[in-house]
């Protein structure tokens, strides 16, 4: 390995570092922000709480691993650019292929390690989380009824509790619906209630307290029924829940590593029956297992070229160009799956097209920049009192740099 590898190389291990961890940091703030009052204060053991943020730390670093790459080496080059490093190894012969072959090489190496991460590591941390909010939910109900908010989640009933007791699984003043038939309707209030789940029967019991229950068809509403009660119990089956409690036997697609993703997929095409919205949703996530990382190859295609033009650097304005980056590649994947999963678009298209859409910016970046050399500036970064012609001024740059070098070889000859 020669000293220009290593010294680039060496470069980029700060800013990847500092980069991935203030990316992580603000997904788990805003991880916090979403569910810290749902978790915290509801009785649950800080082991649970923990482990719960812990998995899904998976999901998080398989986003940021990708937007680090191209902020750390938008960083680098771009304060490699601002000190003239590049335009003396420029006038050196050194070419920004050669500058950009490192940090290539590592990008592939880390794609690589991203596909073995998200095709088998990230499955398993994500079925291990629906575990523990299954486990979470058997066990405290309550936790997922929000006070004051109609819940639709329990089947044929909308739930509306005015006040909540996590730590008893009590609820206080309910409204409970009874959706399942069109002609008539059935409406349970009560003064309090409590929610648990029963592993013999299935279901979510209600036990309700001092209420009163009205019904009504609409073909013949003289015939209003209300009914007072002391106690009453309703069951809710808990179809979702006990699906997840099969560990061994049900995943869902994002649940699947790549060998029980591939193999579902040639049960399905050997089938006739194969449902269409399944199949589509199982390529949507096998083509996104190798999209997703080889974006990290492709966003050092465009921030080296990219980081050479800058004559500023720093790793606000390099987070601020990733971000645009990244939201235009997030925007593309995002739409893509859902045209995918919708039967508009093959998977592969919708999953392939924000990477080719980086490979071009990329390559147009690149040759542009080969052409008119590495100090070309982006006007916005740099300020000019005059229009001048940016390809003059490179060339200009170049030629100064080869002149002080010749310069300096030819004192140091004399000297000896």
């Amino acid at each position: 390995m020669s000293i220009l590898t290593r010294y680039i190389l060496r470069e980029h291990i700060a800013p990847f570092i500092y980069s991935l961890a203030l990316i992580v940091f603000i997904f788990v703030l805003n991880l916090l922000f979403q569910m810290l009052g749902k978790v915290v204060g509801k009785g649950l053991e800080w082991s649970v709480i923990l482990e719960f943020f812990f998995l899904n730390l998976a999901w998080i670093v398989s986003l940021a691993i990708p937007m680090s790459v191209l902020v750390s080496v938008l960083t680098t080059f771009s304060r490699l650019s601002a000190d003239l490093e590049i335009i003396a190894l420029r006038a050196s012969g050194v070419s920004l292929f050669r500058l950009m072959k490192p940090v290539l090489f590592a990008s592939v190496i880390l794609a690589a390690a991203m596909i073995y991460f998200n095709g088998w590591m990230l499955p398993e941390f994500n079925h291990r989380l629906r575990e523990l909010h299954a486990a979470i939910t058997r066990k405290r109900p309550v936790l997922a009824i929000e006070a004051g908010v109609f819940n639709f989640d329990l089947g044929r009933y909308v739930l509306l509790a005015d006040s909540m007791d996590h730590k008893h699984n009590k609820m206080h003043r309910l409204l409970i619906q009874d959706e399942a038939y069109l002609d008539r309707k059935t409406t349970i209030r009560a003064d309090e209630g409590t929610l648990h789940y029963s592993n013999t029967a299935r279901s979510f019991v209600f036990t309700m307290n001092r209420g009163v229950v009205h019904r009504f068809k609409w073909a013949t509403p003289e015939n209003y029924e209300v009914i007072t009660f002391d106690s009453a119990i309703v069951k809710v089956p808990a179809t979702d829940v006990e699906l997840e409690r099969g560990t061994s036997t049900y995943r869902s697609d994002r649940e699947m590593t790549l060998k029980m993703m591939i193999q579902n997929i040639r049960e399905m095409k050997q089938r006739n029956d194969t449902d269409p919205k399944l199949y589509n949703s199982l390529m949507v996530e096998l083509h996104k297992k190798f999209s997703i990382p080889t974006a990290c190859i492709l966003f050092v295609i465009i921030a080296v070229p990219l980081g050479a033009r800058l004559q500023r650097g720093g790793m606000g304005l390099s987070a601020a160009l990733s971000t645009f980056f990244f939201l235009v590649y997030w925007v593309f994947l995002i739409a893509g799956e859902d045209y995918a999963d919708r039967n508009v678009l093959p998977a592969w298209v919708a999953m392939w097209t924000p990477n080719i859409l980086m490979f071009l910016i990329g390559i147009v970046l690149f040759l542009t920049t080969t052409k008119q050399g590495t100090a070309f500036a982006i006007p916005f970064f740099k300020m000019k009192k005059k229009d001048e012609s940016l390809e003059t001024e490179s060339e200009f740059d170049i030629e100064t740099a080869e002149r002080l070098l010749k310069q300096k070889q030819s004192e140091e000859k004399t000297n000896q």
